[in-house]
């Protein structure tokens, strides 16, 4: 397979980043141009120990060394990984690229302490090839800060759950600021959390803030900053025409899931575990449907 010509077409096509092509010297020395010595007959020729070269990942083609950070840095487990040291700020499956690493588990961090140049060529995969999980916006800001400015606009793709229970007003704040400066988002997925085994009335705490009209205009404005967004994908329990909403006025792709069991796993050799999903994914429509009854005149 013909490889791409340098660093700048591998970062292009995988990641969509724009990369400087930095080759490294070359540091080979000429051979010696001194004449051979004339060995005698009967006498074994002389022996010549050559001092073995070093080798570095920096001599390694631009493009192959891509495919190495891309291995050690983009996260494509299933179980979430937390390697960014905050319990609250977790690195989630990532879409599966032309690459495959069969036992993957975590990344491996370590090689941006290599030096700046493997540091610079590598930061942007790390960010705009993973996908990050936020449950709670307090711990985002300090994340934010300590990554600094540049970094957090390679984040491509961001998974926000808002639990039940949660206070809008730092919900509010943290829209407010990845609209100034997560600019890179271009796939979001928002989930609303209701405490479910209740109907609760509208405007009950235990509702969440699924069909809080504050909440989803402020998403809208927030988004709406956002030049380059792609794709807005809404599931959880959330008021009746929010979809119909957010595709009147966001021109992003907006797709709609009702509740959050959404099982693609397939069990065609066990038809118990069959029914048993099958029997989920009715009780959660069920839910979501007993959810929905009396927001229809909830309008933004």
């Amino acid at each position: 397979m013909a490889s791409p010509s340098g660093r700048k077409d591998i970062a292009k096509r995988y990641c969509d980043l724009d990369l400087s092509d930095t080759e490294p010297s070359s540091t080979e020395g000429k051979e010696n141009s001194l004449p051979r010595p004339r060995r005698q007959r009967g006498l074994p020729a002389p022996t010549t120990n050559k001092p073995e070269q070093e080798f570095t990942l920096l001599a390694l083609p631009p493009e192959i060394r891509i495919l190495i950070y891309d291995l050690l840095l983009v996260n494509r487990v299933k179980k979430p990984s937390r390697v960014v040291g905050n319990p609250h700020l977790i690195q989630m499956e990532v879409e599966m690229s032309i690459f495959q690493a069969p036992g993957l588990t975590i990344i491996e961090p370590a090689i941006l302490r290599t030096c700046k140049q493997i540091y610079h060529e590598a930061i942007p995969i790390l960010y705009s090839c993973n996908e990050f999980h936020i449950y709670a916006p307090e711990p985002l800001f300090p994340f934010m800060a300590q990554i600094g400015p540049t970094n957090i606009k390679l984040v491509r793709s961001l998974e926000i759950w808002v639990p039940y229970d949660a206070e809008i007003s730092p919900w509010l704040i943290l829209l407010d600021t990845l609209s100034k400066k997560a600019t890179g988002l271009r796939f979001v997925v928002l989930a609303w959390g209701t405490d479910r085994g209740i109907i609760w009335p509208r405007g009950a705490a235990e509702r969440g803030l699924g069909d809080n009209l504050l909440f989803v205009r402020a998403l809208v404005r927030a988004l709406a900053r956002i030049q380059g967004l792609e794709k807005l994908n809404i599931k959880g329990f959330y008021a009746k025409h929010w979809p119909s909403y957010l595709r009147e006025k966001m021109s992003a792709q907006v797709r709609a899931d009702a509740g959050h069991c959404c099982v693609k796993i397939r069990y065609d050799d066990d038809p118990e575990a069959e029914r048993r999903k099958r029997e989920l994914i009715e009780r959660e429509l069920l839910c979501f449907k007993d959810y929905q009854k009396g927001t229809d005149d909830l309008i933004p």
